[in-house]
This record gives structure tokens, C-alpha cells and sequence, in this order.
């Protein structure tokens, strides 16, 4: 019997619904048609102007056209650290940070450190495409754990504790969502976090929607609320979504030091060290002030009201025309 040509890990892996939707608009609008893609979460804005110069500068630099440290560049290190106490008022040290290409990256390093064959990791649903991809490709086995629009997509403690069994590891947490949007209130965090802590169960909470909320809403971090699950929580991150730096490919992972020196060594073989222009370009965003990231908030939440306004319209609409179509019926 002839062997597969594509190992069975490799082949149980779907391709990315969310690139490939966008792929889909893109090459539409390149057509000519009149085409808004909300298949990816990606701004639409260009990256502000500081940033690129801090790119372009380093393109001269010639110590960044060499390999660097695997974790990051010192300096990118370091401007996480201060990111991550000024943003979330969490205090860690840059032995604790892991840079990598992408947020993408971070997430499946994440899973590849700590999940074994046959852990089961909770994933609240719905979920971003390529949650449960990764953990398969750590061997993990997803669990979803399913909220609908009753409970505004915000899964309950009561929901995880049905779910979780001998083989349950790590729980997936994502506020605010993707792709709902939803966000936990300050309490449910708490009360999420706490019920890991009783139950010993890993945290992976991704914040990187972190700063595109509206009406008042806070995304406080899981393990500032919760101190004692530090031990067992690793925080992605990125620049992506913040900053309109989907291209740049500049993510991170904050953990325990022996996850990330593991996760290092991992990254050590997988792609060495992040582009150092991309990095140095990175650096310069959370170094520098939120006022541009604050402007492009301001135009998503003018967006996010008008569509609102616009389904509402539609939705009246038909209902008024389903109401008209059963009075003709009727006579």
C-alpha cells in the first residue's frame, strides 16, 4: 500500500476561510466591482506616517540586515514591556516576551507549548478560523463551547464547567471577540479567570481587538483581574489591528518565563529571529502615543453606527413588506 503523499496532520488542516474570503474580495475589487470586504480584520487605514519613517530609517542601518535575537530585539522587548503596563496596567519583564511573525504565529506557538496529544482545549464559539486549526496542529482536540446571540455570544462559567472533563488543559479567551465583537464585562473575566485558577486549567486569551471598543466598554487583562492565574496564561498580541500593521507580521506572546524560553527555543528552528525593519517599525507604534490609533477608532465606530442604522432600516423594511405580502394573502 502506497503511502500519502501529504502527511495526515498537514491534510487535516482546512485553509483559512478568513484569507480566503478576502482573497475572494480583493481579486472582485481589482475587477472593478464594487466590492467591501469584511472577510478579514484589517483597517483599512494606512500605517501612520511615524511608523513607516522608523522603517524606512532602518533600512540603512545595517546591523538590520543581520540576524538578530530569536526573542526580539532588546529594544522591542522592552517597548512591550511598557506597552503592556500603560495599556493594561500589567507588570512583567521582557524574559517574559516572545516576538513573533505575527499574531497568527503567536497563537500557534501558544498551543504548541503547552497542549500534548489528546488535551482538550475549550474554544468558546463562535471563533476565529484558525483557533481550532492550531490546536489540532498541537494535537489537541477543540471543544467547543457554543454562545449564541441570547447571551450576546459570551460564553458562562456554567457552559465551560459542563464542557470541561479529566482531559480539559487550556481554555481559549478572546475579548474583545472575533469575530462577534463581544466583550466581557470586568466580572465575567474575573469569574472565568477564578474558575480556571479552581480547576487548574491554562489560559490563552488573545488581546488583540484591545483597543477597538465602543460605548464605554473594557477589556480589562485576564490576568490582572485575576493574579493568580499568571502562572498559567499566556497573552497574545500585536500590532495588526491597533496600528493598521496587518502587513508588518509583528505579533507576541507574554507568559511564564519557562513557557517562553521553550516557545524561543521552538521559534529558535521554526523562523528565527522577525523581520528587525518590521520590528524597528513596531517599536516606534508603542513607543509613540495612541492619538492615531484613537482617530482611526473614532472613524470604525462612525462606520459600526451607520451599518447598524442601516440593517435596522432594512429590517423594519421587510418586516413592513412581509406584513403587506400576508394582508394581500389574507384577501
Amino acid at each position: 500500500m502506497s503511502k500519502p503523499r501529504v502527511s495526515r496532520r498537514i491534510a487535516s488542516i482546512a485553509e483559512s476561510a478568513t484569507l480566503a474570503v478576502d482573497a475572494k474580495a480583493k481579486a472582485l475589487k481589482a475587477a472593478g466591482r464594487p466590492v467591501i470586504g469584511f472577510g478579514a480584520g484589517e483597517p483599512d487605514f494606512p500605517t501612520p506616517d511615524y511608523i513607516v519613517k522608523a522603517a524606512a530609517d532602518a533600512t540603512s542601518v545595517v546591523a538590520n540586515h543581520r540576524y538578530t535575537p530569536t526573542p526580539g530585539l532588546p529594544e522591542m522587548r522592552e517597548a512591550i514591556v511598557k506597552k503592556t503596563l500603560r495599556d493594561s496596567h500589567y507588570a512583567i519583564t521582557a524574559d517574559q516576551v516572545l516576538v513573533t511573525n505575527g499574531g497568527k504565529q503567536s497563537v500557534y506557538q501558544s498551543f504548541a507549548a503547552i497542549v500534548d496529544p489528546g488535551d482538550e482545549v475549550l474554544l468558546p464559539a463562535p471563533y476565529w478560523t484558525s483557533y481550532p486549526e492550531c490546536i489540532k496542529l498541537a494535537g489537541g482536540v477543540p471543544v467547543e463551547v457554543f454562545a449564541d446571540e441570547t447571551q450576546n455570544y459570551l460564553v458562562t462559567v456554567d457552559q465551560l464547567e459542563k464542557a470541561r472533563t479529566e482531559k480539559t488543559k487550556v481554555l481559549l479567551f478572546c475579548s474583545p471577540s472575533n469575530p462577534t465583537g463581544s466583550v466581557y464585562s470586568p466580572e465575567q473575566v474575573k469569574a472565568i479567570g477564578e474558575w480556571a485558577v479552581k480547576h487548574g486549567i491554562w489560559v490563552i486569551t488573545d488581546e488583540i481587538y484591545e483597543h477597538l471598543l465602543y460605548d464605554g466598554a473594557t477589556a480589562p487583562s485576564l490576568p490582572v483581574l485575576v493574579p493568580a492565574i499568571a502562572d498559567h496564561c499566556i497573552i497574545l498580541n500585536g500590532v495588526a489591528k491597533t496600528y493598521a500593521m496587518t502587513g508588518w507580521r509583528v505579533g507576541w506572546m507574554i507568559g511564564p518565563k519557562d513557557v517562553i524560553k521553550a516557545s524561543t527555543n521552538h521559534q529558535s528552528h521554526l523562523s528565527s529571529n522577525v523581520s528587525n525593519v518590521s520590528q524597528r517599525a513596531a517599536i516606534a507604534a508603542l513607543n509613540g502615543d495612541l492619538s492615531a490609533v484613537h482617530k482611526m477608532g473614532e472613524a470604525f465606530d462612525r462606520r459600526r453606527k451607520l451599518i447598524v442604522k442601516l440593517l435596522n432600516e432594512f429590517l423594519a423594511f421587510n418586516a413592513q413588506l412581509q406584513l403587506v405580502r400576508s394582508t394581500l394573502s389574507i384577501r
